[in-house]
C-alpha cells in the first residue's frame, strides 16, 4: 500500500514514435493489490449467498492496507446493475466483471478472463447536476452503436477495460458503455488530457478525458 502511494501513476499520452497511446503506468504494487482483491471476490457480489454482505466485509478489511485501489473495485461491482438493463451487454460483460481473475493491460475484452470498469460522469459545468452535461451521443448506422463527442472533467480509473459514460442522446441523458479497446483490437478514441493532482487518493489515477 505504501509503495502504491509513494509511486503514483504516470500518464503517457504518446509513444516514442509520436503515436497517441493514452496509457497510464502504475507501480507493480498497484497491480498486486488489485490482483489479490479480485481473486478474493471483491468485485463480485452477484452469484453467491449473502454476496453483498460478504463483499462489503472483505472490502472494508482489505482496503485498510490501501484505499485508492478500492475505486476501480467499487465501480466494477457497481456496473453490473446498469449493464443488466441491456441483456445483450450483460451477457457479454457480466461474466468478466464478476470474474476472479485480474489481467492488466489494454486488450479487447473478449481476449481477457476478467475486466475492470471505470466511470465518466462529471463535466466542468455538470458535477452535482449531470443533467447539464454537454457530451453528445449520435447514433451510428449499426444498431446499438453511438458516437460520443465531448469532455469529462473527472474520469476515474482511466486504464479500465470499459466505462459507464453519461451523454446526451436524442432522447435525453443516457448511460453508455465505452470500451477502451474495440473488438478488432484498435484503441477507442479515449484521449486522456491529464491526471488530476490530488491531495489524497494518490495511488488511483483520475483523469480528464476527451471523446
Amino acid at each position: 500500500g505504501a509503495q502504491a502511494n509513494e509511486h503514483p501513476p504516470v500518464l503517457r499520452t504518446h509513444d516514442r514514435y509520436g503515436n497517441r497511446i493514452d496509457e497510464v503506468e502504475f507501480h507493480p504494487s498497484w497491480h498486486r493489490l488489485l490482483g489479490h482483491a479480485v481473486a478474493a471476490g471483491l468485485t463480485d457480489a452477484w452469484g453467491r449467498p449473502a454476496g453483498h454482505v460478504r463483499r462489503a466485509a472483505g472490502f472494508l478489511v482489505w482496503t485498510q492496507a490501501e484505499a485508492g485501489h478500492g475505486c476501480p473495485l467499487s465501480m466494477t461491482h457497481a456496473a453490473v446493475p446498469a449493464l443488466r438493463t441491456d441483456p445483450v451487454l450483460a451477457a457479454e460483460w457480466e461474466p468478466k466483471l464478476t470474474s476472479y481473475v485480474y489481467e492488466e493491460g489494454l486488450r479487447p475484452a473478449p481476449e481477457k478472463a476478467g475486466v475492470l470498469f471505470g466511470m465518466g460522469m462529471t463535466e466542468k459545468q455538470g458535477g452535482t447536476d449531470v443533467r447539464s452535461n454537454t457530451t453528445r451521443a449520435e447514433p451510428l448506422s449499426r444498431e446499438g452503436e453511438y458516437l460520443l463527442t465531448g469532455h469529462k472533467w473527472f474520469c476515474s480509473a482511466p486504464m479500465s477495460d470499459g466505462f459507464l459514460v453519461l451523454a446526451q442522446a436524442p432522447g435525453g441523458l443516457t448511460c453508455f458503455l465505452v470500451p477502451r479497446v474495440l473488438p478488432d483490437g484498435t484503441r477507442n478514441v479515449f484521449a486522456i488530457q491529464r491526471l488530476k493532482d490530488k491531495l489524497g487518493n494518490k495511488s488511483n489515477a483520475s483523469g480528464e478525458v476527451e471523446f
